[in-house]
């Protein structure tokens, strides 16, 4: 009996990790969804999704998106972001601003 108890509980451990990090990690289709706010974006877009600060006198978050793309924001906190750019990993020169550039196409341009 106590096997099944610690199986089960193990299980909703599992469970309640793996929900957490699908919920908190941003892809490529919310980032679709939001570049449809153009200009409008805003830091706050993206407080709810995981990233790492990798600025030094600038604020800039990373996004890691999947194996191909990651999105990098960067700016002053107060101020709007100076960019909003999707990122392919394998060239980080290849890349688009998410307010202004189509999204889907660069996607499926380099998929």
């Amino acid at each position: 009996m106590k096997k099944y108890i610690a199986l089960f509980l193990f299980a909703v451990c599992l469970i309640t990790f793996c929900s957490c990090d699908r919920q908190n990690r941003l892809t490529l289709e919310t980032v679709v969804e939001l570049s449809a706010k153009g200009e409008a974006l805003t830091w706050s877009d993206f407080e709810r999704y995981e990233s790492t600060d990798v600025g030094s006198g600038l604020y800039i978050l990373v996004y890691e998106i999947d194996e191909n793309f990651e999105l990098r924001i960067g700016g002053s906190t107060g101020d709007t972001p100076l960019y909003m750019r999707l990122v392919t990993k394998d060239n980080k020169d290849n890349c688009i601003d998410i307010r202004t550039d189509d999204v889907e196409a660069f996607i499926e341009a380099n998929k």
